[in-house]
């Protein structure tokens, strides 16, 4: 596609350039990638504009270079837009021939069980279309994965990826959509066949100025700009009663494991260290369902993949059949264990908000047969007003609390356990064992060596992640490996 064509295409709005019939053959926001014959597209960002690096990406043989009209650099090649965020978006699906148009098309949106709940609705997908996956831990796809850099991919790498997706035979595509994706409209041009709200708890305050802020961001999925048809709506989460009241009703399917006025709601839970049992109430009737995952919250996120599923087009008799087969997420309660004869159970969760961490500790609490011992910390260079309400949280639900690194990056790793203890409450008269240990595989080994058969250990916030960034660096870390490491320690194996 010539430049000309390709800018008409995306509506952008532009004068003519003496480009125009040029062939642009790839587009990048990264002037060190760039290759003659892209477009290059200077996106604004936190720390630098991209813009800045126009004449960089010409010099390199860019067709042109997509700017800010505000941008004073006097140079051949320049498309001056108002918008760059949305021509970018809107100048990706034109280059890819809007693969999202051609699919069916899920978003699924919340602080907590994106992921859990994504994996869901492609698991119960999967027997009718081929599905592509797109979301913290990869995108994936048959004969296709890679691991993400971001939840949501920037717009050139989530066309080029939807594109290849469409190309491989995928008639589905179910995708984690974060705040920071819509509110830098990286799926701008993604019409949303089912939008799915999790919850909205505190996170990314970083990045928002506050939650307000943050719930207007997650709100954006669910108008005319994105969603196309199902909004499917915790009816649980204050947030999502605000959202739902802010969506066309006749758009909307509410869910709840209580209310009786949801569209879908639960009845006769019952709860053990294999899963959850009961009954679900759809708009397609009742059905019998058998969940393979422990805790209310994956109750929650079950019903909203059924709810997804049933509305492009899935029997209840289907997912009924299929649903026990689907275990687990990686690092989402993921269990190790390293031989029969292991006497702890451990656990290693992403859970990295006050809200998932509360959530976890609870959902182990019924099948601790002694005490429950809590591992976590907290992410440095992120919000710190959540640490200290996850110093309370754990103080408060679990027995014994090992206080540690997570991700420190840039921060000082001393004062983040600082602000975790400074949530916990000074009067405990010594009832409630605290061990701060800064490393965080030396915390592991520890809270698993002291542990006494029948206790429960669970690893908290990282999860999936193999890494730890210290500093600038990253360094290969995985709760995972670290717990199998002690657990042979401890049986002596």
């Amino acid at each position: 596609m010539n430049l000309g064509t390709l800018l008409q295409t995306a509506n952008c709005q532009y004068q003519n350039h003496d480009r125009d019939l040029q062939t642009v053959q790839g587009i990048t926001t990264d002037s060190r990638a760039c290759k003659p014959g892209d477009l290059f597209i200077g996106m604004p960002g936190s720390q630098v504009d991209g813009s800045q690096f126009a004449s960089d990406a010409l010099d390199k043989g860019a067709i042109a270079a997509i700017v800010a009209d505000t941008v004073t650099l006097d140079k051949d090649g320049l498309i001056r837009v108002s918008d760059v965020v949305t021509t970018c978006a809107e100048v990706a699906a034109a280059f890819y021939g809007f693969p999202a148009r051609q699919m069916k098309l899920v978003g699924v949106t919340g602080t907590n069980g994106k992921t859990t709940t994504t994996h869901l609705i492609e698991f119960l997908l999967q027997p009718h279309y081929p599905t592509a996956l797109f979301g913290t831990l990869y995108s994936r796809w048959q004969g296709y994965t890679q691991t993400a850099a971001y939840t949501t991919p920037f717009a050139p790498f989530l066309q080029a990826q939807l594109k290849q997706a469409l190309d491989d035979g995928c008639q589905a595509s179910i995708m984690e959509v974060s705040s920071h994706a819509l509110d830098q409209k990286r799926v701008w041009g993604c019409p949303f066949e089912v939008a799915v709200f999790t919850n909205l708890t505190q996170d990314h305050l970083d990045y928002h100025r506050n939650l307000d802020d943050y719930f207007q961001a997650k709100a954006l999925l669910f108008n005319r700009d994105y969603l196309q048809g199902r909004a499917v709506i915790n009816l649980d989460d204050p947030y999502g009663q605000k959202l739902a009241a802010l969506t066309k009703r006749s758009e909307v399917w509410t869910y709840s494991l209580e209310n009786q006025q949801a569209d879908f709601y639960t009845e006769n839970l019952t709860y053990s260290p294999n899963g959850v049992q009961g009954t679900l109430h759809t708009p397609a009737g009742a059905m019998a369902f058998n969940l393979s995952l422990v805790g209310s919250f994956n109750v929650y996120n079950a019903i909203a993949a059924i709810a997804a599923c049933l509305h492009l087009g899935i029997s209840l008799e289907d997912i009924g059949a299929r649903l026990p087969a689907f275990t687990n997420v990686p690092g989402r309660v993921e269990r190790v264990q390293v031989s029969p004869a292991q006497d702890i159970t451990v656990v290693v969760d992403y859970a990295h908000t006050p809200d998932s961490l509360e959530n976890i500790l609870k959902a182990m609490r019924p099948f601790t047969q002694r005490e429950l011992v809590c591992v976590f910390g907290c992410g440095g260079d992120r919000d710190r007003t959540k640490r200290p309400l996850m110093g309370e949280i754990a103080t408060r639900l679990a027995d014994r609390i090992y206080v540690t690194s997570d991700n420190p990056r840039t921060e000082e790793p001393n004062q983040i356990l600082q602000d975790i203890l400074a949530g916990i409450p000074t009067s405990t008269n010594g009832a409630l064992p605290v061990t701060v240990e800064v490393d965080r595989r030396l915390s592991i080994q520890m809270a698993i060596a002291n542990a006494q058969p029948g206790d429960t250990i669970a690893i908290a916030g990282k999860g999936h992640e193999d890494y730890q960034i210290l500093g600038k660096e990253k360094i290969h870390f995985d709760d995972r490996e670290e717990a199998q490491v002690a657990l042979k320690q401890r049986l002596g194996i």
